[in-house]
């Protein structure tokens, strides 16, 4: 490891970690939305190593602030984690983890999240992999109407669209705190590379919305909200969506594993729905002090296998696929 850095980057370095990203899609204007427009990326939390000058690998820190447990808990989410092929299975991804990790507790983060496959990799440095239910649309035609009227968002839009995310999010662990500026920036990255986003207005008043796009080989419904009393409006969106822009997927992912209503209607209208686990969101406490202060529990209480079963049961909590990094 003598030939290797290990460090964060300056603001004029990260065109050469785009450069390094742009090997795993070929896509580096994919990466470069996250790093322009996600209010959460910060040079000093973007860790790269570096052979003889050149960036080789590399992972990056989004900062969330996180609803659980009645509290507000900040969260770092691990992202882009990638290594040249010709450096690969030197341990340059653990390294630069275990920087991560020591700075984040430096920083102030209470928790980690990250996405993953790797599931044994993350597991060795801490984190555990806990399920969460999505619910899987087969495809299937069906009409849109109903009794709500439908159109695309527009800027114009978002104040009440915010209230909505507000009002609708607060009685669920694991939803991301957003303010005027974080919506800005992620209303630019949600989308694959293009986002359907529509509101339903009852008599003028925006009372349900849901956001689309083709993601993971299947159409995402990535995130969507509705005001108490209104979950009918979410259905009609939902059939909106599924069954016209997103019929030319094999079928669509959904949240709505925290909507039971909706999914009673969406079966009365004659679709099928199946529920997912997935297993590969990975949670990391990072400060178990500072988690038992803000949740008023003592730290033993979180050094326990289910502790995330517990902080995240699957029909109470939801992180929002428009959020991911």
């Amino acid at each position: 490891m003598s030939d290797f850095a290990f460090r964060t980057i300056a603001a004029r370095e990260r065109g050469a970690v785009l450069d390094l990203l742009a090997h795993w899609f070929g896509d580096r204007a994919f990466f470069a939305r996250y790093f322009d427009d996600d209010c959460g990326f910060r040079d000093d939390l973007c860790f790269v190593a570096t052979h003889r000058g050149m960036v080789v690998s590399t992972l990056q820190v989004f900062g969330k602030r996180v609803r659980m447990g009645g509290a507000l808990l900040e969260v770092g989410g691990i992202g882009n984690v990638f290594t040249a092929a010709a450096y690969r299975d030197r341990g340059l991804a653990s390294q630069l983890l275990t920087r991560a990790i020591a700075a984040m507790e430096v920083h102030g983060f209470d928790l980690s999240l990250l996405f993953a496959v790797r599931l044994a990799f993350y597991g060795r440095l801490g984190w555990q992999s806990h399920v969460r239910h999505l619910v899987f649309i087969d495809r299937s035609n069906v009409s849109p109407g109903g009794r709500y009227a439908v159109a695309p968002f527009e800027s114009s839009d978002l104040p009440a669209v915010m209230d909505i995310y507000d009002e609708y999010n607060a009685a669920f662990n694991g939803s991301t705190v957003r303010d005027e500026r974080y919506w800005a920036g992620q209303l630019r990255c949600a989308g694959n590379p293009r986002e359907d986003f529509f509101v339903a207005r009852d008599h003028g008043h925006i009372v349900a919305y849901a956001r689309g796009t083709p993601l993971y080989d299947f159409y995402v419904i990535q995130e969507h909200g509705y005001r108490p009393g209104y979950a009918d409006a979410l259905t009609q969106l939902v059939c909106l969506l599924h069954g016209t822009v997103g019929m030319a997927q094999p079928g669509t992912i959904t949240q709505l594993g925290v909507d039971p209503a909706v999914r009673t209607e969406l079966r009365e209208r004659g679709m099928t729905l199946r529920t997912v686990e997935d297993v590969f969101w990975m949670w990391r406490i990072i400060s178990a002090s500072r988690v038992a202060a803000k949740l008023h529990v003592r730290s033993e209480e979180l050094d326990s296998d289910d502790v995330f079963a517990r902080l995240l049961p699957p029909s109470q909590s939801v992180y929002w696929i428009a959020d991911r990094f």
